[in-house]
């Protein structure tokens, strides 16, 4: 080419010649790409992977599974780059991750684990969301993500154990590994399996009976009973017993929910002052004026813990959708009953002003139990998800002792305006409660951080290491609530002004637990993930 350019020069020929002769060069390179398409036209590629996917489509009682063969894999991420081209992911989105297990001195091993979306027999992420945006496919059992039916509330990713769904801030919903279905569809291989250079992805079909419902798929996955996940993971050397991901005793921080933190005590707060204006009205020591009083401030603190949480949707305009999953989903569940208050509310204004006292007792009690039934379906809402600081008596306890905590201690402030006596007593039960909860919590939480068998210990751990300050300010919070508020109530200051105090001290107190509630909630992982 540069003879060409020199006898073009020498020839006094223009610069538009120069070009004209190094694009004709250009045409005789043989370039890495060119070479490639002679080789692998668009007929031999398709067929150069017929043997890595099923040739026809699963039968009644089967679908597609991954199969990832460790010996082949050597972590080189083409997998994950192919993944993330074709889909046309951002920037900071992966649906396909790539983990390290390693062994112990005594067992030593090291081999790398290319994971994505399992297509579980019995998908998690499908049975908790609110708003059916989780599709199995009838014949293939490929577990889809409807996008445009998804509100953001990332209850999926909560519920699913092995971390598959991510969240896409740009868009403002969950996005998750189809297994390029489309592909699938034309007889083409998906692009984490073409791209392999050493083939260890495949496609195969499974039978359903067949899929383990116990055991986990791979070291440090979360047991198989709960989704049955249906990837396998084959090795002509199993690894060891010891085997565990690189990045299992990394303690770090989940995600805070934030606003979902406000909503859970802000709602059981209401729930607990409904029921203690409720049991009031019972024992006829409420008038309805001071009944009516008691009810609003109760809901108003609901309704707002209520419109707190639609911050946390990525599409806070579809939340209208949420009650579609009632069938299966707790978080549906939990929606419509706190839809309840304000229907709740209208009713007890009503009554209240058709001036019948055993109408508004009604529509009183009525609203109370709605919202406990509330706070139970979002106790039930954290339980769903099997992580093991969200068990059932450590939930169950938290958010009802919170429900009773604060409401009591609503009542007690409310009631202290109005110069009632009984408010003094609703003190005296909130501090018992107070003091009740605290002394499990720390019970409980030193328990789980000397035994290392305990379902929570890397909870535990999260605490001690991230969070022992907010542990510390609420242990200063409580001395506060307990002996000092009490302390200058008998000295003579303002009740009404001391119990507000002791109430926003209260719910201070529980919204720095609900706030690491979120973050420490450890559990098993997929390496890398």
């Amino acid at each position: 080419m540069i003879c060409d350019l020199e006898r073009s020069i020498s020839a006094g020929g223009s610069a538009v010649s120069i070009i004209d002769a190094a694009l004709r060069e250009q045409q005789t390179l043989r370039t890495p790409v060119a070479l490639f398409a002679d080789e692998y036209d668009a007929k031999s590629v398709r067929d150069r992977f017929t043997h890595l996917i099923p040739l026809s489509k699963p039968n009644l009682g089967e679908q597609y599974a991954f199969e990832v063969n460790l010996d082949a894999c050597t972590g080189c991420k083409a997998c994950v780059a192919a993944c993330h081209s074709l889909n046309g992911l951002d920037d900071d989105e992966s649906w396909r991750d790539m983990g390290l297990l390693v062994g112990t001195r005594k067992q030593p091993y090291l081999q790398t684990v290319t994971t994505a979306c399992h297509h579980c027999a019995d998908p998690a992420c499908a049975d908790g969301c609110p708003v059916l945006a989780y599709d199995k496919d009838p014949v293939t059992g490929i577990v889809r993500h409807l996008d445009d039916q998804c509100i953001g509330c990332s209850y999926c990713i909560l519920k699913c154990p092995y971390e598959v769904p991510k969240f896409n801030l740009k868009r403002g919903i969950v996005r998750k590994c189809d297994m390029c279905q489309g592909r699938l569809a034309e007889g083409e291989a998906p692009a984490c399996v073409q791209s392999c250079p050493n083939e260890a992805i495949k496609i195969k079909v499974v039978k359903l009976d067949a899929v383990p419902d116990r055991g986990s798929i791979v070291a440090g996955a979360f047991d198989s009973s709960y989704t049955r996940p249906t990837t396998t993971y084959v090795s002509s050397q199993p690894p060891p017993s010891a085997a565990r991901p690189a990045d299992a005793g990394r303690l770090d921080l989940d995600h805070g929910h934030d606003p979902l933190a406000w909503m859970l005590v802000l709602t059981q707060m209401s729930a607990g002052g409904f029921m203690g204006c409720a049991v009031a009205m019972w024992l006829n020591l409420l008038t309805m004026q001071q009944a009516a009083i008691t009810s609003a401030v109760a809901l108003a603190f609901g309704l707002v813990g209520v419109a707190l949480s639609t911050l946390h949707l990525g599409q806070p305009l579809k939340a209208w959708r949420a009650f579609l999953g009632w069938r299966k989903s707790w978080l549906s569940r939990e929606i419509m009953a706190f839809g309840a208050l304000p229907a709740g509310g209208q009713v007890i204004f009503v009554t209240w002003w058709l001036g019948n006292m055993e109408w508004m007792r009604l529509a009183v009690t009525g609203t109370a139990v709605a919202a406990a039934v509330a706070v139970w379906c979002s106790v039930m809402v954290y339980v769903d998800t099997r992580r093991p600081f969200w068990c059932m008596t450590t939930v169950a306890a938290k958010f009802l002792g919170t429900m009773l905590l604060l409401g009591v201690g609503l009542c007690a402030a409310v009631w202290s305006w109005a110069g009632m006596s009984i408010a003094l007593w609703a003190l005296a039960i909130a501090l018992v409660c107070r003091w009740s909860l605290s002394l499990w919590e720390i019970s409980s939480y030193r328990s789980a951080l000397d035994d290392e068998d305990c379902d929570w210990h890397k909870s535990a751990r999260v605490l001690q290491k991230h969070l022992s300050v907010r542990i510390e300010v609420r242990g200063l919070l409580l001395i506060a609530v307990g002996l000092v508020i009490p302390v200058m109530i008998a000295a003579g200051a303002s009740m009404p002004w001391m119990l507000s105090l002791s109430l926003l001290m209260m719910f201070g107190s529980q919204l720095i637990e609900r706030l690491y509630f979120f973050t420490a909630a450890a559990g098993s992982k997929m390496p890398g993930n």
